[in-house]
């Protein structure tokens, strides 16, 4: 029915190609091609007959051609623009109205699909930026985490170079320490020996406590660096970073006042 109706159209406007053989054999071509249903085709050939020969009956039926190509927008125009021509058939005028009512609600209806498409499409977009956003962060944070890792595994390593090394430093400084008590200490108990001596020699009451008080004091002296010499030794061989070398090493010192002098109570746990 489609198109035996453009088909009388174009029947009816036969009369006006008469003078426009050219705009006729394109009109009846693009009749050719609406009937097979390639509409496209149509609405260029009966485009071109319009060119060459403005007929409004003609007009109508590129409208159609258009809207049954799917040119919606472009079957609407032509249409407004047929339905503007002066002197045109009424009962096409009223089909024009018709389509246009129709070409406006497909037309309204594709837009609003359009833009919920559009939304939807600019959401989803949205969603992957932020996903994406999300995973770089994480990204970024792992990639952090493990700097702050390897720093720190680089700290631990440089102090246990480190470390025996101190431990080593502080072991000599000990030990020299303990060397220099010891000598001291020695030779405190050489003078205390002296006086001893003196004291043994001495013809006269105040000679003798004169050189006992001295005895005694460098003696206790003595018996005092003597003391903190061994300790200092014993620290020394527990500091010092011996190969599988065990914590739990520790050594004390006590000083104890004895008659005549005076002691060291030196205790070490290996």
């Amino acid at each position: 029915m489609r198109h035996l109706g453009l088909w009388l159209l174009l029947a009816i406007a036969a009369p006006a190609w008469a003078a426009n053989p050219r705009a006729t054999a394109l009109a009846r071509q693009g009749q050719q091609q609406y009937e097979a249903g390639r509409y496209k085709e149509a609405a260029e050939l009966l485009k071109q007959a319009w060119d060459i020969d403005p007929s409004p009956v003609l007009l109508f039926n590129l409208a159609r051609a258009y809207d049954q190509a799917g040119d919606l927008q472009t079957s609407l125009d032509t249409y407004r623009a047929f339905v503007g021509k002066p002197n045109v058939d009424p009962d096409l005028v009223k089909r024009s109205n018709l389509a246009m009512d129709r070409l406006r609600s497909l037309i309204a209806r594709s837009d609003a699909d359009k833009q919920v498409n559009e939304a939807e499409k600019r959401r989803l977009e949205s969603e992957t930026a932020a996903a994406r956003a999300r995973a770089d962060a994480e990204v970024e944070k792992a990639r952090l985490q493990k700097l702050d890792y390897e720093a720190a595994e680089q700290k631990r390593r440089d102090e246990a170079k480190q470390g025996p090394s101190n431990r080593r430093l502080a072991a000599l400084v000990t030990g020299g320490g303990a060397v220099v008590c010891l000598a001291v200490g020695i030779g405190f108990g050489a003078a205390a020996s002296g006086s001893k001596a003196a004291f043994l020699d001495a013809s006269t009451l105040e000679a003798k406590r004169q050189f006992e008080a001295e005895a005694k004091g460098r003696a206790l002296v003595a018996d005092l660096f003597v003391g903190v010499a061994v300790a200092a030794a014993l620290a020394a061989i527990v500091i010092f970073p011996w190969s599988g070398d065990q914590p739990g090493r520790a050594v004390s010192v006590s000083l104890v006042p004895m008659p005549g002098g005076g002691g060291a109570s030196v205790r070490a746990r290996f």
